[in-house]
């Protein structure tokens, strides 16, 4: 019976050992404000380090689209009150990001990017409209759909080609009273690197 306590309370004391050892282990947490932007937008990376201390070095790193491995990104970020640390980044195009804490590596998280489209009235005595797609990268050759918005949806009413300055010039008949129109890229245009991105809508009366 002595020999069964005995054994059982060197069970419980390791298992309290082995307990204390796990939840000694250093643990850093990252979490992003918003999973997509339009390229030119900031994200707010954030986290916490698991001994809950102001003062500690957290290193952000980064995997931006087509690279294959993890980068540190500048200098290492202070912990705040509680262990939280936080960071502003401006993905160019697609990105991933990990935080590294003395020795610790959190879950990755990854921002997607939208191309940034503009879409301007260029004489509205004919309807020629310009438009311009703007990213890390050329979209030369590319195309974009030119929609117009009504109460039953979005209707194309032109595909246009992009040229060597990702931008394009052309004409689009204008309807009697309001007019809205919008230029949508779909993602199988804006790949690789980016997704599917759209114009401000632009209202126009004739």
């Amino acid at each position: 019976m002595r020999r069964n306590v005995a054994f059982l309370a060197a069970v419980a004391v390791t298992l309290l050992v082995a307990a204390g050892a796990t939840a000694a282990r250093p643990a850093v947490t990252i979490s992003l404000s918003r999973p997509i932007v339009v390229y030119g937008s900031s994200v707010t990376l954030s986290g916490k380090v698991s001994d809950n201390k102001a003062g500690e070095s957290v290193q952000v790193m980064t995997q931006a689209s087509p690279a294959t491995s993890f980068s540190a990104l500048g200098s290492p970020i202070t912990s705040t009150a509680g262990g939280h640390w936080s960071d502003v980044v401006k993905p160019t195009i697609q990105t991933s990001y990990q935080a590294t804490w003395k020795g610790a590596t959190s879950g990755t998280v990854t921002v997607k990017v939208r191309p940034l489209i503009t879409l301007t009235l260029v004489n509205p005595a004919n309807g020629t409209f310009s438009t311009k797609v703007t990213a890390a990268r050329s979209f030369t050759g590319k195309s974009v759909n030119v929609q117009r918005l009504t109460p039953t949806g979005a209707l194309t009413v032109k595909k246009v080609k992009l040229d060597s300055n990702s931008s394009a010039t052309f004409r689009v008949r204008l309807h009697a009273g309001s007019n809205r129109l919008r230029v949508v890229m779909p993602s199988s245009q804006a790949a690789p690197g980016y997704i599917n991105g759209a114009s401000k809508v632009l209202k126009v009366t004739r």
